[in-house]
């Protein structure tokens, strides 16, 4: 499993009861006077700089929410800094790789064990019905969420009329162009739901048609089929792609059984490197996420996280990526000073080159 990860979303204001208007973001009060900004940019940094050096804590969750102090950082509408969260509530020991002890109750159930984030919002300079916003993935710990509930307008109590605020992954369409890209497939799971004879204290519904022996209902049961290659990893990985609804294979197969039981869905798992990677055949869309090996993009790392300085760059760099040629490319040089991150131990203040990163 990767385990830095950069997960881009796309940040849209329109009309409450009209989904498919995008308002400009840098003059939404053309559309919304009441907004509490006129550039989403504005809005943004005012809602980072109520964190700065302010730690929220979610009583309801355990976890706290901050924006490190001398990360926040912005460019006209490019903003970048590092979001401080992590969990509370109960005590751990903590055992000593190097001296090979354990320090009981070293975590204590007010201490939140915090991990940096880092961020990049962007509004493009022609797409500007859209920002982007970029947040890291540590391991299988995210911010989205936590970000979302603080971010959004109805958290700070403030009227904004008829505008609606929505935060969405970026998603892929290109599904058989990911199968043909992984390094293997390992399975298809399919899940779907039957009915199962049982007596009517079991029952979800009644059957009239079954009457005998007492039994005279159904019971709602889940059902999987998961299939796997057998030496056979070339005609399994054509199988998956004629799962894809519409794909010009999609007649290739019988797929006998698979259909006849009527599954709802149908997963895929690929192989990428050493991780293995989950999505959906059967949805039009699935959500992108980026996997950033610190060796394969030069990031200088300390106590496990790269700086942001590095990892902002490679953000940038996704970011044009996921934008329009259209539009103007940003900069692959993070706006984060290089010494955010890195321990006070480890800066040449002598010199004043960049540290020696961890090997």
């Amino acid at each position: 499993m990767a385990v830095n990860k950069l997960i881009p979303y796309w940040i849209t204001v329109r009309e409450v009861e009209e989904p498919q208007t995008e308002w400009g973001l840098t003059e939404i009060h053309e559309e919304e006077p009441e907004f509490p900004n006129d550039n989403l940019a504005d809005y943004f940094e005012s809602f980072c700089r109520d964190y700065i050096g302010d730690v929220y804590v979610d009583e309801e969750e355990y976890k706290t929410f901050s924006i490190e102090q001398g990360s926040f950082r912005r460019e006209g509408n490019t903003i970048e800094g590092v979001i401080k969260s992590g969990e509370w509530g109960r005590n751990a020991d903590f055992w000593d790789v190097d001296e090979h002890e354990r320090i009981e109750d070293a975590r204590e159930e007010n201490h939140a064990e915090e991990t940096p984030y880092y961020f990049l919002f962007h509004i493009p300079d022609e797409d500007s019905h859209q920002a982007l916003l970029i947040l890291r993935k540590y391991k299988r710990k995210g911010i989205k969420t936590l970000f979302s509930s603080l971010f959004h307008p109805r958290h700070h109590d403030v009227d904004i009329g008829k505008a609606y605020m929505n935060i969405e992954p970026h998603y892929s369409s290109e599904v058989a162009e990911k199968l043909d890209e992984a390094d293997g497939i390992a399975s298809v799971k399919f899940r779907g739901r039957e009915t199962v004879p049982a007596r009517e204290q079991y029952a979800d519904r009644n059957d009239i048609q079954r009457v005998e022996n007492d039994i005279s209902g159904q019971l709602d049961v889940g059902t999987e089929l998961k299939l796997t290659p057998k030496d056979n990893e070339g005609k399994f990985r054509t199988f998956a792609k004629g799962l894809i609804p519409g794909n010009d294979h999609s007649e290739d197969f019988d797929y006998g059984r698979v259909e006849d039981q009527n599954f709802k869905n149908a997963n895929v798992t690929v192989v990428e490197g050493e991780s293995r990677l989950t999505f959906s055949l059967w949805k039009e869309q699935i959500q992108m996420r980026m996997d950033v090996d610190p060796d394969e993009y030069d990031l200088d790392v300390y106590g496990g996280h790269p700086t942001p300085h590095t990892l902002g760059g490679v953000a940038r760099q996704l970011a044009n990526d996921l934008m329009r040629d259209i539009n103007t490319n940003l900069s692959t040089t993070s706006l984060i000073p290089r010494d955010i991150g890195v321990p006070e131990e480890a800066l040449d203040d002598e010199q004043g080159g960049p540290p020696e990163p961890e090997i």
